[in-house]
């Protein structure tokens, strides 16, 4: 076998693998090897036992330019095996030709193209710890005085903050989905359900009637009939806020005001710096493509679009996305711009596993394991057993779990922005801008 190369166009090699007639001879062999191993019948002759010549008798050129040629197609797929050469989408067949005297394979070769990352492009942002944990405490000590919250019944109208008790009915075309309920509303101006927004003003004995429509589909709607039969309004009264309350909670090491909010405040942190590594490996993750450049030749991003489309078509779900985007060319505009942005992604995280010998341990995917087994409502260890018995889940978890690592690898070399969500010191620094 002679092997030549034709053409270079970046990341992409055309081969040509030259097969001469002492090569074809051989394959011969192996395709009549190959049909017999099918058990395919010829009249006249032993199934298994059918001779060479016969073969190529019956099926003329396609003896040649199928069986032999795939056998020819397997032997290049063990020469490249042996090359071991890294690619981002499997070797693609251009042409395969032989007859008697010879032949030849020509194989297009998308090789992993080189890219360049520069992680101080990237920016990450976090909201001020200061901020974060004061809101926190905010609402622990909202949510414990709403918890030791006096309800007393009162007359009159009801209004903001009060507890209205109803029984609930909800209609679907004269049907009873809630027949009935007993149901309470805490009426706060922040709470934008219908069923809240009717009760202001309404008095214990008065009944509330009112429709909501929901699209079921594109072309159905669906409309539910809601009665609400007030039977107690109640006054809420909240504990007074002072050491003396602080006390009657009897919470381990904590008696006055200021420890409890102490309390929250680390219970508050530990849940900050948690979620602050989570959502800075997103932000990192996410934003690789942007802070990548990536020599790859436009054939490459052709062969994947096709293999993306031919899997849609597959799947029946190609006319669906075309419908969605309104037109072919912006699914495929669209195509070709995720698969830049996957690639660049990967190949960066590859390149960093590499270089700072990232591995994945049993006790990663057991901790990984733990963490979503909650998620998956199974456990810990059931969790664990799945992602070790099933090959693709398992390497799903090992890209999520080195993707993590490389993320944590990546925080101190990347942009840090502090922001605010509180609106009159955001709206002022929207201002000095």
């Amino acid at each position: 076998m002679q092997i030549n190369e034709l053409e270079k166009d970046k990341n992409v090699i055309v081969k040509e693998y030259i097969f001469d007639a002492n090569d074809v001879k051989r394959l011969e062999d192996k395709a009549v090897n190959s049909l017999n191993s099918k058990g395919y019948q010829i009249e006249g002759f032993r199934v298994g036992r059918v001779p060479k010549e016969i073969y190529k008798l019956r099926l003329k050129d396609a003896f040649y330019n199928i069986y032999v040629a795939d056998e020819a197609i397997i032997e290049v797929e063990d020469e490249l095996d042996k090359e071991n050469i890294s690619v981002v989408i499997p070797p693609v067949i251009v042409d395969a030709r032989f007859d008697a005297n010879g032949g030849k394979v020509v194989v297009e070769l998308h090789l992993e193209p080189e890219v360049t990352f520069d992680p101080s492009k990237i920016k990450v942002r976090k909201a001020k710890e200061d901020e974060v944990l004061e809101s926190y405490v905010e609402m622990r000590v909202k949510y414990m005085l709403d918890e030791h919250a006096v309800l007393e019944p009162k007359e009159g109208e009801a209004q903001e903050g009060d507890v209205v008790k109803v029984k609930e009915t909800v209609l679907l075309n004269e049907k009873a989905i809630r027949d009935h309920e007993e149901r309470e509303y805490l009426l706060l101006k922040d709470d934008e359900r219908d069923a809240v927004k009717q009760l202001y003003g309404k008095k214990k004995g008065d009944t509330v009637e009112f429709e909501k429509t929901f699209e079921k589909s594109e072309n159905e709607k669906i409309t539910y009939k809601y009665i609400l039969e007030v039977e107690e309004i109640y006054n809420r009264i909240l504990p007074v806020l002072n050491d003396e309350f602080v006390k009657s909670l009897a919470i381990e090491n904590v008696e006055t005001l200021e420890g409890l909010k102490e309390k929250f405040r680390n219970e508050g942190k530990e849940i900050y710096d948690r979620e602050l590594g989570d959502s800075y490996r997103m932000q990192i993750i996410d934003q690789i493509p942007s802070a990548t450049e990536i020599d790859i030749s436009e054939k490459t991003i052709q062969r994947a679009v096709e293999n993306i489309i031919d899997n849609l078509k597959e799947e029946g779900k190609y006319d669906d996305y075309i419908k969605s985007y309104g037109s072919e060319e912006k699914l495929v505009e669209e195509f070709k711009n995720y698969y830049i942005n996957l690639i660049k992604k990967d190949l960066v995280v590859k390149k960093l596993a590499e270089e700072n010998d990232v591995k994945v341990n049993d006790e990663d995917i057991k901790a990984y394991a733990e963490i979503v087994s909650v998620e998956w409502g199974v456990s810990p260890d059931r969790a664990e057993a799945l992602i070790k018995s099933r090959i693709d889940l398992r390497n799903e978890v090992i890209m999520d779990i080195v993707e993590s690592k490389v993320a944590n690898l990546l925080i101190d070399k990347v942009q840090v922005e502090e922001v605010s969500f509180n609106k009159d010191e955001k709206n002022e620094e929207e201002k000095s801008e």
